[in-house]
This record gives C-alpha cells, structure tokens and sequence, in this order.
C-alpha cells in the first residue's frame, strides 16, 4: 500500500476541461501572431525600392539612410536646386570627417518628374506616361531588365529611352527592342533596354497605366515642361536622423514631404502609422505621389495591422504561459521544500537512531 501511495503522490496533475480550452485557445492564438509576424516579415521586404541603403551599403560597415522628398504641385524646384544641395551635402560630410573612397561617393541620388508623351514606331502611336529620371533612377527602382541597359548619371547620350514590356509589344510586337528607335516628336529616340514591372501584390495597385517609358529629365523637359515632382538619396546616417537633417535644412522645399525610407517599416515607425492611420489617407499637401510611394504606403498599411495582430494575439499566449510558469515554479518550490524538510527530518532520526545504538538511551 504504502508504494500505491508513492506512485499516486509522483502522478502528473491533469488538465480539466476548462483548462484544455484554454490550452487550445492559447495554440490557435499563438498561430495566428505567428502569422501575423510571417505578414509583418513579408510586408517589410516586398518593395525593392524600399531597399537601396542596404545595395549602397554593400559590405560596408558605414550606416547609410535612404530618403525621398515629394515634391508639391506648385514646386518651383529645378535641377540647379538638386545640384545646389549636392554641394551642401558634401561640404556638410566633409565637415563630419567623412571622406569618400578613391574614385567612389558616400552618397548617390536620382530625381524625376512624369508628363505624357505621344511614342510612335512607323504607323503605331500610343500615348505613354512618361517619367523623366535623373541621377542614378535605377539604383533605387531596380526594375528587372529583359533586354539592353538602364539609364545611368553616367550617359553621354541624353536621348536614349527605356520602355516598359507593355509598351515595347505595343508598338514592337516584341520585348528584344533594345537598340531600335522610337520617335517622340519627330525626333528619334534610341532604346537603351526594356524592363519588367513590379509583379508585387501593392505596385499592381498603385500602378493603373497600361504602358510607361523612362527618359532624361533633361530631355523631357526640352519636349514638355515637367516640374520634378520627386528627389531620393541614400547618404551616410553615422547617427539616427544625420541624414534625414541635411535633406531637411537644405533641400525641403516648403510644402515637401521627406520620408525616411529606411526606417519607415521599423517597429515605431509602424505604430505611428496605426496612431495616424485615419489622418494619413488624407493628402493635404498638394502632392501628387509617385507611383512607387503610393505602393509603399499600401505596404505600411498591411506591415501596422500585422504588428498590431501580432501584439494582440500574443497577449493571452504570453499571459498564459507566465501564469503556467509561475504555477510551476511555486509547485517545484514546494515540492523542493518538502523533500528538504524530509531530508532533514530523516537525518535527524538517523542521528537519533545511531545514538540509541551506541548508548541504549
């Protein structure tokens, strides 16, 4: 009997019926926060153009920030502007005692403005929304090449073109184009490459036009007046807002908006787009935003609501498992406790017994 007894006492408490729904409750929770956390995950990495710090930074170990400054409207900004701000930028690094390697830069940008623009081939015409780009465009819109190059600062040629695949079948028939001409103007107009669209749930959303081209600023604006709607940059950020500091002092212009690329999915960043989610639909600037912008914002909306799911639905898991911890160090305890309690107890009769013998008393 005495041995049933000591089995019994070592028996594992079971689970009621309360606490195995509780139990499933706290599972189905902690799936769904692990799915919100694979959301949070994928939102944060679904734009390349989100991504330009980290391909500028390579295997640096210097911090590099990107930025964008959305222009209004009514932005009298010129490209006399951009390169005005391109000589404080460097007076201002080589204040911070930063120098750039030997034939390189710290810092690299690219600015753009959108006009409509008639493209022929022969008999086909097709009104296209054109972006005009500046600077390195391509290095922060990485837009995967089927055929030819991209456009670069570096072009001696400011009338080459690069064509959407859309656009390229439109009036090709074809995507392998790059070398041909098309005529804007009765000027024409060699291809440097064609490209392929973002494929990503929130570009298809915020990309509605049928066909696109990209162009030199330059040489748009020779054809059609087109104000710079948009300027992005990725510089040194040694410490938290050095860059975004700069952009702001000498390059805002008033109405602008500046949007720390870099750091718009952190985890604050996040909970003050939930804080501001009403207010942030509305657009009271007098800003067009691109495209890309556009599809940014529709990710750090989703990116919020996962953060948000995540927290809530770990709520009771954590809760629960704290409460079970608790439960089981104070159990342990106890238990500790008594088998110490025990121990002491049966070595004070071992003591006692071994005196008996040797003295009988």
């Amino acid at each position: 009997m005495g041995g049933g007894k000591f089995l019994r006492g070592k028996e594992r408490p079971r689970l009621n019926a309360k606490q195995l729904v509780l139990l499933i409750l706290a599972v189905v929770l902690l799936m769904l926060a692990l799915l919100c956390a694979l959301g949070l995950h994928r939102m944060r990495n679904t734009l390349l153009t989100q991504s330009a710090a980290q391909a500028w930074r390579g295997e640096s170990e210097m911090r590099f920030a990107q930025l964008s400054v959305f222009l209004p409207n009514d932005s009298l900004a010129t490209e006399d502007d951009i390169r005005t701000f391109r000589q404080s930028l460097d007076s201002a690094l080589v204040t911070a005692s930063l120098e750039a390697p030997e034939g390189g830069s710290l810092y690299d940008d690219a600015y753009s403005g959108t006009a409509s623009l008639t493209v022929e081939n022969g008999t086909k015409s097709v009104s296209v929304k054109t972006i005009g780009v500046g600077g390195d465009f391509f290095l922060f819109h990485p837009l995967r090449l089927v055929s030819g190059s991209y456009l670069t600062a570096d072009d001696f040629m400011r009338d080459r073109v690069v064509l959407d695949e859309n656009l390229a079948w439109a009036l090709f028939g074809s995507n392998d184009v790059a070398g041909m001409s098309v005529t804007i103007n009765g000027l024409q107009y060699p291809i440097a490459g064609v490209v392929a669209r973002e494929d990503d749930f929130a570009t298809k959303k915020a990309y509605t036009d049928d066909v696109g081209m990209f162009m030199c600023y330059e040489a748009m604006n020779a054809i059609s007046e087109t104000k710079l709607s948009c300027y992005e940059l990725v510089a040194p950020n040694m410490v938290s807002g050095f860059a975004y500091g700069l952009v702001e002092q000498n390059f805002k212009p008033d109405g602008g908006v500046i949007v720390e690329n870099s750091k718009r999915f952190s985890t604050f960043s996040l909970i003050s787009v939930l804080l501001d989610f009403d207010a942030r639909t509305m657009n009271e600037k007098g800003i067009l935003y691109p495209y890309w912008e556009n599809a940014a914002r529709v990710c750090e909306n989703h990116a919020a609501l996962y953060l948000l799911g995540l927290v809530l639905f770990s709520i009771y898991p954590i809760v629960l498992t704290v409460v079970w911890l608790v439960k089981f160090l104070r159990r342990t305890a106890e238990r500790v406790g008594e088998e110490v309690a025990e121990s002491v107890e049966q070595k004070i009769e071992e003591n006692k017994e071994k005196h008996y013998t040797r003295t009988g008393i």
